[in-house]
């Protein structure tokens, strides 16, 4: 795989909705520059200067979240095997199309986010653009939404038994100012602090689960049998090992952010460091979670997330240390989308978008505030876990995480050919399978995401949109 490609400079007609082309790394703070009506200003808000580390830190962040703990429950659904095997080759496939998006990314340096992926991507026109906006928005929203839950969840856990509304409420304002950095280099500290306290959440599970004895809720070995299967326990529906699949397949694809990350590097072309470093974590904490959590719970105690089937002294540390993570990834979701936004409105060169004027923030806050609101209110009305991460995964993922790579492998090598080496082709074939795969996910994967919510719905699995019911896990000893 080529290491770096030349840059390509595109008249201003071509370039995506509202945006002008620039260069790399001249974001640098304390610099003089031109807006676009000819006057000075110093830039005090940096873009394009991010480095490998920086970038491995917000990988990080995006990636070590909450969603690892829901991988026992595919496991449970999945099999030990199969779980693992599921892992493993969806880690692999995400690997291998995130470096495809770096390539692209490469060859055409002027994208800043998903979008303007899927406008030069499909065609260079605005309609592209703005679907895949549509798609990054609702992908992100979703997820923000999903953390004003979760972290209710996790604070009921707690025994703080408050409304669980006003508790999404809460989430949500916190997370709306965390929201307010406009610039991704001081996120690290957030990342930093957000990944580690997720690790000790990991080492507290994992761990937990072998010192406990018995997991939350074991009666006996009649009515709650610790066994566990290698594959499929019999009777495992098709919907239930697609949702399980999906699972899996949410937690690792987040292609949706890397535009937004590469696009803010100083140096580009560092960016497979920050991949193969977070890639080999996220393999590793993953499988491990999985299977040592789904080893001590079985097919009938398994919950997610995982810290559900620890026994309270175990628990309520551990739902603790997911907080910081909840309204953290939450935040690094706000800001790509709400950058997205605030990149149309102001192009790259406006003082508006590089210094501190009313004007910029007036509109930076408007934009975020917006998100949240919207975010909270999908929170509460689908508020469910397993069956929302698979819903995202089936609705934008089998785009942001396959079919859109595949098509940029096309149009990377569609003048050099797409057969000319073993190497070459082998990697065409490769790309064939995956936009497979993608279409599967959609197709199949939607089906699946919306008969599972409809037999939850059934079944009273879920409690009512805008509820006050303790969402929190409770324990039996």
């Amino acid at each position: 795989m080529p290491d770096s490609y030349p840059e390509k400079n595109y008249p201003q007609e071509k370039s995506s909705p509202r945006r002008s082309p620039s260069t790399r790394g001249g974001g640098e703070e304390g610099v003089v520059a031109v807006d676009e009506t000819g006057s000075e200003y110093t830039v005090k808000i940096s873009e394009r200067a991010m480095s490998w580390q920086r970038t491995a830190v917000l990988l990080f962040t995006e990636y070590i979240v909450l969603a690892i703990l829901a991988f026992p429950y595919s496991f449970q659904v999945l099999g030990m095997a199969g779980g693992t095997i599921s892992t493993l080759l969806i880690g692999i496939a995400t690997l291998y199309t995130s470096h495809v998006l770096w390539r692209f990314c490469m060859a055409y340096p002027q994208c800043r986010d998903i979008a303007d992926v899927a406008y030069y991507l499909f065609g260079e026109k605005k309609v592209y653009w703005y679907a895949a906006f549509v798609g990054l928005a609702a992908n992100n929203l979703f997820i923000m939404g999903l953390h004003c839950n979760a972290g209710a969840t996790a604070i009921n856990t707690l025994g703080y038994t408050m409304c669980t509304t006003v508790w999404g409420v809460v989430l949500a304002v916190i997370m709306f100012f965390g929201s307010l950095i406009r610039d991704f280099r001081h996120t690290t500290p957030l990342g930093i602090f957000s990944a580690g306290t997720m690790f000790i959440c990991f080492l507290i599970v994992v761990i937990g689960h072998g010192v406990q004895g018995t997991p939350n809720g074991y009666i006996d070995d009649v009515e709650t049998p610790l066994s566990w299967t290698v594959w499929a326990p019999e009777g495992t529906t098709f919907v239930q090992g697609t949702s399980a699949i999906l699972n899996i397949a949410y937690t690792f694809i987040g292609q949706a952010l890397i535009p937004s990350f590469v696009g803010d590097m100083a140096k580009p072309e560092d960016f497979p460091k920050a991949l193969y470093l977070s890639m080999t974590a996220e393999l590793i904490l993953f499988t491990i979670t999985g299977a040592v959590v789904y080893s001590h719970t079985g097919t009938i105690l398994t919950t997610a997330p995982a810290y559900g089937s620890l026994i309270k002294k175990y628990a309520q540390p551990a739902a603790a240390f997911t907080l910081p993570t909840i309204i953290i990834v939450g935040i690094l979701y706000s800001l790509v989308t709400s950058r997205a936004v605030f990149f149309q409105i102001f192009p790259e060169n406006s003082k508006h978008r590089r210094s501190h004027t009313v004007k910029g923030w007036s509109v930076w806050v408007a934009i975020v505030a917006i998100g949240w609101v919207i975010a909270f209110i999908i929170g509460e009305s689908i508020p469910f876990f397993n069956d929302l991460l698979s819903l995202i995964s089936s609705l934008f993922d089998s785009w942001f995480g396959f079919i859109f790579w595949a098509f940029a492998y096309k149009l990377l090598y569609k003048k050099s050919g797409y057969f000319t080496s073993f190497y070459r082709s082998a990697e065409t074939i490769l790309n064939v399978v995956m936009l497979i795969v993608g279409l599967f996910f959609f197709g199949a994967g939607t089906y699946a995401a919306c008969e599972s919510i409809r037999i939850s719905y059934a079944t009273g699995a879920i409690k009512t949109p805008f509820g006050c019911v303790n969402s929190g896990f409770t324990f039996t000893r």
